[in-house]
């Protein structure tokens, strides 16, 4: 049976991930799950197999601890501990590790938690703003926190790329996982990335590709085809999610439930 056409199809997710210009293989790994409530980024490090490896794990095991009911903050946890396990088991990848931003709602609130230095971007439509959620936890990161340089400064340090923390970390400490609480605001995206976009592009950049698309899913298309024209030295990956829908929409969403599929997994 076919879906009424008076309902629009609605999306509130979309993602990209590219192995941009120069690296051999895509070590990112990206989830979007609109029924769950959950979206993430997690950028692999560690060689061709390990960091891929590593981020897959992490896209996993946050979704199997989400959907099993726990916080974000320990699904993310039960992540790093089981990239440890197969750090252990798996001698090949000693030396794996992840980043990760994930973004958990739970009706119009919702939570944000990283570790490394994938970022959270909130955008408002209505200004035309672009605020960075997320902290790095890289040394630039380290030492825009301390004063000792500025964020632009951050974004030309040589040591940009050297992460503090990270999913897989070894040693007796567990890594330093960045939370943030917030609600939703009416029309508003949130943009999750790996530095591979944020590393390309400057916040300015980003703020007016997405002030000047009409929607995510062509802000998606600029952002990956700019960063790519910027030389994409690394793997690129984005998920961009939109506010939850109006009372009234999501009505219509529970009603042909049964008619019309929203579990969108494919990018």
């Amino acid at each position: 049976m076919s879906r009424p056409s008076s309902v629009p199809e609605v999306r509130r997710s979309v993602g990209a991930s590219e192995t941009g210009c120069v690296r051999e293989n895509n070590q990112d790994a990206i989830r979007l799950d609109d029924d769950l409530g959950l979206w993430l980024v997690a950028d692999g490090m560690g060689g061709h197999a390990g960091g891929a490896r590593a981020s897959e794990i992490a896209s996993e095991i946050v979704a199997e601890a989400r959907e099993s009911g726990l916080a974000l903050r320990e699904a993310v946890l039960v992540a790093h501990r089981s990239i440890r396990e197969e750090q252990d088991v798996r001698p090949e990848y000693r030396d794996m590790g992840t980043t990760i931003v994930a973004l958990a709602e739970d009706g119009t609130d919702y939570e944000i938690c990283w570790v490394g230095d994938s970022r959270a971007y909130r955008f408002s439509p209505q200004t035309s703003t672009l605020e960075l959620l997320t902290r790095d936890h890289n040394v630039a990161g380290m030492l825009v926190a301390a004063g000792a340089l500025s964020p632009d400064e951050a974004a030309r340090h040589p040591q940009r790329h050297v992460l503090t923390d990270c999913l897989g970390l070894t040693g007796e400490h567990e890594p330093r996982i960045g939370c943030l609480q917030d609600r939703w605001k009416p029309g508003e995206w949130l943009l999750l990335c790996s530095d591979g976009l944020s590393g390309e592009l400057t916040d300015r950049e980003i703020e007016r590709i997405l002030s000047e698309s009409q929607g995510i899913d062509g802000a998606r298309h600029v952002l990956l085809e700019r960063t790519l024209a910027a030389g994409a030295h690394d793997n690129v990956s984005m998920v961009l999610i939109t506010s939850p829908l109006p009372a009234e929409m999501q009505a219509a969403r529970r009603g042909w439930g049964w008619l019309w599929p929203f579990r969108r997994r494919s990018l």
